[in-house]
């Protein structure tokens, strides 16, 4: 089931996320700025622009119709299009974040593809995910058998399970990742950790850096 129409309907709620669990949102962006490189970069599913706008990513890709006009509200040049599909050339940008979009994907392996293309060689992607095995990844997992709007229409991933489909790809993958919250479910402000890809396991929010080569 796509995820698009939900994210049509539901925008502001999910959007309100953010404004429910500020700690929360805090220490994640805080945790996307380490790895954000200087250059020309483009969120791929910027949602509702929150990161993008926060990080200063001028450029956007999202299905959504209603989430891009929340995007473009933060002063994000958004286009509307799926990540499968990516209606940009070759080796444009100098690096692309993902941030909780793969979870929501039709096809993870493709939009990744598409990623590898539209950067620049030695371009580098960062790609956030909330790992399934963790507390934060079991709950939302748990919430998505329950029926959750959102959650329902998600598929987690492991860190491993990302690295892998990276690297198949030819991407050369950091062993480190940046995450935070290691406490377990709930709105806390935690300060980000450099951290082995398998320790990022255990994380409620872990970014992944990848170069390509």
């Amino acid at each position: 089931m796509s995820s698009i129409p939900i994210f049509n309907r539901y925008a502001r709620d999910y959007d309100n996320w953010y404004v429910k669990h500020t700690d929360t949102a805090e220490s994640e962006v805080k945790a996307v700025s380490m790895l954000i490189p200087r250059g020309l970069g483009i969120e791929v599913g910027v949602g509702s622009g929150f990161f993008a706008g926060r990080l200063g990513i001028p450029i956007g890709l999202e299905p959504a119709l209603a989430m891009a006009e929340l995007a473009r509200d933060r002063g994000v040049d958004v286009m509307v299009g799926v990540g499968e599909s990516m209606p940009l050339r070759d080796s444009s940008f100098d690096y692309a974040v993902i941030i909780v979009t793969i979870c929501f994907l039709d096809d993870p392996r493709k939009t990744l593809a598409e990623t590898l293309r539209i950067l620049k060689p030695g371009g580098k992607l960062i790609t956030c995910i909330v790992p399934r095995n963790s507390e934060y990844g079991k709950y939302y997992v748990e919430l998505g058998r329950r029926g959750h709007r959102f959650y329902s229409v998600a598929h987690f991933y492991t860190v491993g399970e990302v690295k892998d489909v990276l690297e198949s790809l030819g991407f050369s993958v950091s062993d480190k990742a940046v995450a935070v919250l290691s406490r377990g479910v709930g709105d806390y402000y935690e300060d980000p950790q450099v951290v082995t890809l398998e320790e990022a396991e255990r994380f409620g929010f872990a970014c992944i850096e990848a170069v390509r080569k």
